[in-house]
């Protein structure tokens, strides 16, 4: 009876995380979701007009000043492992709770505090949500270091 160390889990856990079909069409679906989570979350960091904290106020979300900086954080962490098809089902978990926030504050804000111009279109936080929960579902695809890892990796008994 051989017993199996947590070393042996860990790695097992992570090639399950990492594990992604080798299918090409994800990686244009994760470009338009890391586009988007990408642009928004250095738009809040590096331009002084467009902070999040008024956007969580204006929602009403609990912790303002705790949240903002999560959310923000989240949105580029996201964007970052998507773009690349890095530990792409992690950044895919890390979206959904962001997009959901996102298309919540579309429907409860009545007028945004950092846009000038109209308010985003509700659709984006949408497609950003249904791609980054098919990723989750599907992984990284074929072209991700996801994939090349996983290929990288001798399974078990093979």
């Amino acid at each position: 009876m051989t017993t199996v160390t947590t070393a042996t889990r860990d790695a097992a856990q992570s090639r399950r995380i990492r594990t992604t079909e080798p299918s090409r069409h994800l990686l244009p679906l994760r470009l338009v979701a890391a586009a988007p989570l990408l642009g928004i979350g250095l738009a809040h960091v590096l331009v002084p007009e467009a902070p999040m904290r008024p956007l969580v106020e204006a929602a009403g979300f609990p912790l303002a000043g705790v949240l903002a900086p999560l959310a923000v954080t989240a949105e580029l962490v996201a964007g970052t492992l998507l773009l690349l098809g890095l530990w792409a089902r992690i950044g895919a978990a890390l979206a959904i709770p962001t997009m959901l926030g996102a298309v919540y504050t579309h429907v409860v804000v009545d007028v945004w505090p950092n846009v000038d111009a109209e308010e985003p279109p509700l659709m984006l936080p949408i497609v950003v949500l249904l791609i980054a929960g098919y990723v989750l579902w599907r992984g990284a695809g074929r072209w991700s270091l996801d994939a090349r890892h996983t290929r990288s990796v001798k399974q078990p008994g093979v």
